[in-house]
This record gives C-alpha cells, sequence and structure tokens, in this order.
C-alpha cells in the first residue's frame, strides 16, 4: 500500500495531467454521465446560501451550480494547476464573484460544521481520497441539517463484472465485493474505493446522512461505453444499435434503464444523493 504522501502526489499529479481538457470541457458533453448527473442534482438544490463543489478540480460543476442558482459557491480541491484552470474559466464567465477556490482535502474540510446548505462531491473525490469514511464524515459535518449531499462513486458491481471478463479470479472478485478496493496495480496509479448502493446508504446513516435517490451511470454514450448493461452486448450490434438516427432514442431508453434505482450499479458510475437528518435534542 502506498504511503499517504506518495498516494496523494500521485492523484495530484494524475488530475493535473488533465486540466488542459478539463479547461474545454462542459457539461452535457456526455449525455448520460452528466445528463443522469444533472437531473438528480437539479431537484436539491436550494433556492439561496451556501455550495460547496468539494474535490471540484476545474470548476465544470461550479459553473453549472453558479448560472443555475443563486447561491455563493465554494470550490476546492488539492490539485494546484486544477484550480488554476478553474479560476481562469470563471473570470471569463464573469463569475468570480460568485464562487471562491481554495486548496483543501476532502478528509479536512476547512470549515465550521452546519456551513453548507448543498455538498456536491463530483467525479469520485471520496472514491480516491484514500478514507472513504473520513471523507462522508467531513461532507456530512459541513453540511446544514435537512440539507443534500450528492455525490459520484464509483461503482463495486461494474468493477466486479469487468474483472471478471478480465479473466480475474473468482476468489479475487469475491474479495472486490466484499472490500469494493482497487489495490495500486496493474496499470493503476493508486487505490480506490467503490461502493454498491446499499454499502453506502450504510455509511450514510452512520454519518447521520439519509439516502434519498440513486442513479447509474456509464461514461461515454457510444459503443465502448462503460456498463455493465452494454457491455453485455456484442459489439457489432453494439455499434448497429448505436447507430446516429437511433441516438435520440436509444439516450431516452438507456437514461430509463440508470435511474431505475434497483438497476443504478450497472452503470461503471453511481451518483447518490443523500440528506442529512436533523437532530432534534432528544
Amino acid at each position: 500500500m502506498l504511503a499517504d504522501e506518495e498516494r496523494i502526489q500521485r492523484i495530484i499529479e494524475h488530475h493535473e495531467r488533465e486540466a488542459e481538457d478539463e479547461s474545454k470541457r462542459e457539461i452535457g458533453e456526455d449525455p448520460l454521465y452528466d445528463g443522469i448527473a444533472w437531473s438528480s442534482i437539479e431537484p436539491f438544490l436550494p433556492k439561496q446560501g451556501r455550495i460547496l463543489d468539494a474535490g471540484g478540480g476545474a470548476g465544470v460543476w461550479s459553473v453549472r451550480l453558479a448560472e443555475k442558482s443563486e447561491c455563493s459557491i465554494v470550490l476546492f480541491d488539492i490539485a494546484h494547476r486544477l484550480l488554476t484552470t478553474a479560476t481562469t474559466r470563471l473570470k471569463a464567465l464573469k463569475l468570480s464573484g460568485r464562487v471562491d477556490v481554495l486548496i483543501a482535502d476532502i478528509r479536512v474540510i476547512p470549515h465550521l460544521g452546519d456551513s453548507f446548505d448543498f455538498v456536491l462531491c463530483e467525479g469520485d473525490p471520496i472514491a480516491i481520497c484514500g478514507d472513504s469514511e473520513k471523507a462522508v464524515s467531513e461532507l456530512s459535518r459541513v453540511l446544514k441539517p435537512n440539507g443534500y449531499l450528492a455525490a459520484g462513486l464509483d461503482s463495486t458491481i461494474f468493477r466486479a463484472f469487468k474483472a471478471l471478463t478480465s479473466g480475474a479470479s473468482l476468489d479475487d472478485v469475491i474479495e472486490l465485493l466484499r472490500t469494493g478496493r482497487s489495490p495500486a496495480e496493474d496499470g493503476a496509479l493508486f487505490e480506490s474505493k467503490s461502493f454498491t448502493p446499499t454499502e453506502f446508504a450504510s455509511l450514510a446513516k452512520k454519518h447521520g446522512l439519509e439516502m434519498v435517490r440513486v442513479a447509474g451511470r456509464p461514461i461515454g454514450f457510444g459503443s465502448e461505453m462503460l456498463d455493465v448493461f452494454v457491455s453485455a452486448i456484442p459489439i457489432d450490434l453494439r455499434r448497429e444499435i448505436f447507430r446516429e438516427n437511433e441516438r435520440p432514442r436509444l439516450l431516452n431508453f438507456l437514461r430509463q434503464v440508470y435511474e431505475e434505482p434497483y438497476l443504478a450499479a450497472v452503470g461503471s458510475h453511481l451518483l447518490v444523493v443523500a440528506k442529512k437528518v436533523a437532530w432534534d435534542g432528544k
């Protein structure tokens, strides 16, 4: 297992290599991944108050939040270059006054408890931070009672099926299902933690959060998209299904599949929303 400082440095280096691409990315480029995320986030946004974009990188989601709400926003990440990209993007869009940008670690959030009306943690920070439980605890701590946390997570079920199709032993797959942990090997730069919907619901409850929504998301709307559902279809048939003239209907069909809570884990990622339970003092 990597020492914490080395793992964090690898995470920073990995994501900073994406800074240029992230500077050009806009929400909606991946109609399933982004579309399902936004349809899960938007209904729970406060009309006013403060939003935290935790591990928000280059500010892709902070821009959408600033454009679609009147809230003030705090964006933090551990990767300096991504934050520089975020600052440039926000300035170009004249949103600098709406979004504060700072360096911080999701496991030690530099804000008082009950500071935010809504917390977004998209792009797998919980999965790769090295201590998922501490991250969830911190995200819950800074969220106000009755506020909502929306988080993107890697799916353990998808990882298990992918491991099986890649020739992993049944023992290894069973261990992956048990722990959700993928070690830093076989090309991976750092260990990561995935979840089943049930597992994350239990973790959330432990830290005062009640799950209210879960949806699955694949990456890439095309024949090579990453999920269990499409991967089961022979590649030639997949190309036929993804014909250009069928894409709108196919998009609607797949969104129904992924937004069905009992099928959420077929996607490579999950989008979960949890509400912080108000304590009545008894």
